[in-house]
């Protein structure tokens, strides 16, 4: 049976104006009133869809937290991909929605096991983004099957994060070359042969 239009649209009213809220104040002013007080949606509605504040607030954070389908690229070499895919990375982390709220679903995760799985389901695609460069760079025989990528695309991501979030220190085109020199001297690049 296909859905009411009006509720999705109620949904999707009440889930922009959460995200608006989320942004501008917090995620401790993710509530039930503030977001009838923004939309004009019945508190009782806003319930129906979602129980308690926690459930309207973490869907909130997936919304910000789905970023766009973009396949890695994996022509190499693998600085030239790993460079593009970080570079992306770094763009999201300061320029977009989800670099603005990253550190409250950081905080909330520590509590809230939606939360945690909103930030799993992020990083899994993250993780998955750099590992196919690296299998790339694997194939064309550029590193070497017994490199730790594992342990290579963990230091990719996390770098970024923990400079962004922990260190409030700048992303920006100078550390994101110095990042990337650092990751292919540590997976001991070859040249194309």
């Amino acid at each position: 049976m296909k859905e009411d239009p009006r509720l999705i649209a109620t949904r999707q009213t009440a889930l922009d104006a959460a995200q608006k809220i989320l942004m501008a104040d917090g995620v401790l002013h993710v509530t039930h009133g503030a977001v009838s007080k923004v939309t004009g949606i019945s508190r009782s509605t806003l319930y129906r869809h979602w129980p308690d504040a926690r459930s309207l607030r973490d869907a909130a954070f997936r919304c910000i937290a789905t970023p766009p389908n973009i396949p890695p690229k994996t022509d190499g070499p693998l600085r030239s991909d790993l460079h593009w895919l970080l570079s992306v990375l770094m763009g999201a982390l300061n320029d977009t929605p989800w670099g603005q709220i990253a550190p409250q679903v950081v905080a909330a995760a520590s509590t809230d096991a939606e939360a945690r799985l909103v930030i799993a389901e992020f990083m899994k695609d993250r993780f998955a983004s750099v590992e196919a460069v690296f299998s790339a760079a694997i194939d064309r025989g550029e590193i070497t099957a017994d490199v730790p990528v594992e342990q290579l695309i963990e230091l990719a991501i996390a770098a970024p994060y923990f400079r962004k979030l922990i260190r409030h220190a700048t992303l920006d085109a100078g550390w994101l070359d110095q990042h990337v020199n650092l990751i292919c001297n540590l997976a001991k690049c070859e040249p194309r042969s």
